[in-house]
């Protein structure tokens, strides 16, 4: 094999191995990683949905991941069955990859938190991580099924250092993740309400 083909072949496996992270849910890749995998629901309203994702040990509950959603003010008709379950407490990446819709994440922010969370809403959370400041993942959230395409939520994640760090989200988003590296007032704006979710658990 030349040399140039070599290196197609370890750029597409590359890629396929990217594609098939990216398309990974937290629920999966917590669970690969760590064993096991829960959700707890701190607050879950109307509009508003506060979770936490953990993985257990020894019957020793762990945060890996600090999620805040926000759902427009009008759910579609056309995923009502799936919103009824996430509402009730299921994954959402679970309940519409089961129900044959396609994932579309469109990232608004990703980088470390700053100084909007104190440190103790952060330890309050994760535990006590020391001054490492966990990584933060904004999006929208759109799905797709036959031609249509929906807009379900705004997500921010806050994720545990031993979890994702800025450079394993960059393996897994690629050339997604040198996008949106600037806020933009919609994304300060849904980070402060994450500030104050933080805060007040």
């Amino acid at each position: 094999m030349l040399a140039s083909d070599l290196a197609k072949t370890n750029q597409n496996e590359e890629s396929s191995a990217r594609a098939q992270a990216s398309d990974m849910g937290n629920s999966d890749r917590i669970r690969l990683k760590f064993g096991s995998y829960g959700i707890e629901i701190v607050e879950n309203g109307i509009r508003i949905r506060v979770s936490n994702l953990y993985s257990e040990s020894a019957g020793v509950k762990t945060n890996r991941t600090f999620a805040v959603v926000m759902y427009p003010a009008v759910i579609e008709p056309a995923f009502r069955k799936e919103h009824e379950a996430i509402i009730n407490g299921q994954s959402i990446g679970d309940v519409f990859k089961k129900n044959g819709w396609l994932i579309d994440k469109r990232h608004q922010y990703i980088g470390e938190l700053e100084n909007f969370a104190d440190s103790s809403a952060v330890h309050s959370v994760f535990g006590d991580i020391g001054a490492v400041r966990p990584v933060i993942h904004v999006y929208s959230l759109f799905v797709k099924k036959d031609k249509n395409v929906f807009h379900y939520a705004s997500i921010a994640e806050v994720h545990h250092p031993d979890y994702l760090e800025l450079k394993e989200l960059k393996t897994v988003y690629g050339n997604e993740f040198d996008g949106p590296r600037v806020k933009d007032q919609d994304t300060i704006d849904f980070l402060k309400i994450v500030a104050s979710k933080m805060q007040s658990v």
